[in-house]
């Protein structure tokens, strides 16, 4: 347990300590480090690397409720009148449809996920510590956005958390880091046909 908390103080250390938004780039420089931490950190612990997963009535169960949390909050972002930054983005789709589903779980679930499961076992607890601190790391948005933007970070938060389960119990459930991968890829979709059609 020592271990996976020193690993997630290291983590937020770099990922929020480091001045990454200065550094001249089209990408974040923070995904380069998502990267390196999840590599050099699957190497040193050695964690399992699988990427096959089967299509089954659990698949389709995990992407189902993973559509419906996205529709949901979609819905009550536009009933709430909530203002949204995807806008201030640059490239979004990359970000949204590429970096953050592949980054982000490569970090909070082949890393730390599995880190903790070495330690612990395959418990639910697991996935549930994990979408915990998958939803706090959205917080760095309160240090760089415009104050008009906290209503949706604190929605945020909410939303991340529950994504964050749905795709820790989907790494227990299929063993393979392409499954939460895929779910997170199908919940920002959902965001950015919302986007492109000017829902919210």
């Amino acid at each position: 347990m020592i271990s996976f908390f020193v690993l997630v103080i290291v983590y937020f250390g770099f990922s929020w300590g480091l001045p990454w938004h200065k550094i001249p780039s089209n990408i974040s420089f923070s995904y380069v480090f998502d990267l390196l931490f999840a590599l050099g950190v699957s190497f040193f612990f050695r964690l399992p690397w699988k990427f096959k997963w089967h299509i089954n009535k659990q698949t389709l169960k995990a992407i189902g409720e993973v559509f419906a949390l996205g529709v949901g909050s979609i819905g009550a972002i536009w009933y709430m009148d909530i203002e949204i930054p995807f806008r201030l983005v640059s490239n979004l789709e990359w970000h949204l449809l590429l970096f953050a589903p592949l980054l982000e779980e490569l970090v909070f679930r082949q890393t730390f996920q599995r880190v903790l499961i070495g330690n612990m076992g395959g418990k639910r607890v697991t996935s549930m510590l994990v979408a915990s601190i998958f939803a706090f790391s959205h917080l760095v948005g309160l240090a760089v956005l415009p104050v008009e933007y906290v209503p949706f970070i604190g929605f945020q938060v909410f939303y991340t958390f529950v994504l964050g389960v749905i795709c820790g119990q989907a790494l227990l459930r299929f063993h393979s880091v392409l499954a939460p991968i895929c779910l997170h890829f199908v919940f920002n979709l959902t965001f950015y046909v919302a986007l492109q059609l000017e829902i919210i």
